[in-house]
């Protein structure tokens, strides 16, 4: 998967069109889960396409994540410029989402712990990280999933012979490649910037 950047920028979409949608009326506990789930969601669909196309169509992997990667771009620059600009504001960025869409910052989360944390820019989403390594290595290592992900990659010949079909499974790793790679929406969005920019990735 080379198109880490642009399932990146897709979830950082997804992120911000839920933070717009719902920041101004509903509380953080709907709103920061919200983000998490349309970031996912855009970045699946942004991966399965090229997963899609490798795997009924033949077409490179490779080749089609770069060229999803300016797809999304320039997607992304279409909407900050013509449809998603804040009013009277030059820059191509959106208005602010608001406090309940501000992802909380470390030095908060450890302070309710009672474990004192300079302010920096760390914030929450460093749990949805551990929260994402810990549950692909329970998915790789645990589940029949992850052991037929792992045939298929190991060897996709050996895998079709005992029954596993590689071409749906290539789509499903991609998916989940994608919706991984969004993440990185929500720190930028909703845990740095407070709005969708242009070059966040």
């Amino acid at each position: 998967n080379i198109g880490g950047e642009g399932q990146a920028m897709m979830g950082g979409l997804g992120a911000g069109l839920a933070a717009l949608a719902l920041g101004p009326t509903a509380g953080a506990w709907v709103v920061l889960p919200a983000m998490v789930l349309a970031a996912m969601a855009l970045g699946v669909l942004w991966a399965a396409i090229p997963g899609a196309l490798q795997a009924w169509r033949g077409s490179h992997i490779v080749i089609t994540t770069i060229m999803f990667n300016f797809i999304a771009s320039s997607l992304l620059i279409y909407l900050l410029v013509g449809v998603l600009k804040e009013p009277g504001n030059m820059s191509p960025e959106t208005r602010a989402f608001g406090a309940a869409a501000q992802m909380p910052g470390m030095h908060t989360v450890l302070a309710g712990l009672g474990i004192a944390w300079p302010r920096t820019p760390l914030n929450a989403s460093l749990l949805l990280a551990v929260a994402a390594l810990i549950g692909v290595k329970v998915l790789l290592w645990r589940t029949q999933l992850g052991y037929a992900l792992r045939a298929v990659g190991n060897a996709p010949h050996a895998a079709l012979y005992a029954g596993i079909e590689p071409k749906s499974l290539i789509v499903v790793a991609m998916a989940i490649s994608g919706a991984l790679a969004a993440l990185v929406g929500i720190n930028e969005i909703g845990g740095v910037h407070n709005r969708l920019i242009a070059d966040f990735v």
